[in-house]
């Protein structure tokens, strides 16, 4: 039984994942004249902004601006972003035991403010812990550690719930056992590493200690 959770946000809590690419790929074609398909930027969903960076050769000078139009054009796809079912009644229960939540995410604290502080669902954390709050971002241990400090916990009474490898490992580089959030994860991926699968979110609250 685990006595605090950590959550990740994009495909965990948040349906992120087509307001996500579209307005990457709406960036690099307004902003490079890159044309991607929406498959080709699958890779940017589990990944952070420098990997996006990185891959199309964006330079340092042009990062700021090129992470702020993705952010302004996601606005654009609003519509497509919202919590998961079964996620605000789940976390609704966790706020009832007096469960700490904390979210990890490879978004940074402008980003989060800008959509999940948004959503419904927003009110329920307290705690994050952004890209831009680290040195080293998922999958390295660093931002798990950093959430475990943030609300005093042991990493043997937390669970990490996310839908990704980079999610998976920095919670298992933390020593933290990992909970895969089914329903966001990418179907073609395996998770054999993962403590726990849920295929619903409600699925988490027979694990909490309450």
């Amino acid at each position: 039984m685990y006595k605090n959770v950590i959550f990740d946000i994009d495909g965990t809590l948040l349906d992120t994942h087509d307001a996500a690419l579209l307005a990457l790929q709406k960036t690099l074609w307004e902003e490079y004249q890159i044309k991607q398909s929406l498959k080709d930027l699958e890779f940017s969903f589990s990944g952070t902004a420098q990997d996006v960076f990185d891959k199309y050769h964006i330079p340092p000078e042009q990062q700021l601006h090129c992470a702020e139009s993705v952010v302004k054009n996601a606005f654009t796809f609003t519509d497509e972003i919202k919590p998961f079912a079964g996620i605000t009644a789940t976390l609704e229960q966790l706020r009832n035991w007096k469960i700490p939540l904390v979210v990890v995410t490879s978004e940074d604290q402008r980003e989060v403010d800008s959509v999940l502080m948004k959503t419904p669902i927003g009110q329920y954390f307290q705690h994050f812990i952004t890209a831009d709050k680290v040195q080293a971002p998922k999958p390295d241990a660093e931002p798990t550690l950093a959430a475990l400090q943030q609300i005093q916990a042991k990493a043997s009474e937390t669970l990490y719930i996310g839908d990704s490898k980079n999610d998976v490992g920095s919670a298992h580089n933390a020593q933290v056992d990992f909970g895969l959030a089914q329903w966001g994860a990418n179907p073609e991926l395996e998770f054999p590493e993962a403590e726990h699968i849920f295929s619903k979110p409600e699925e988490i609250l027979a694990f909490i200690a309450h």
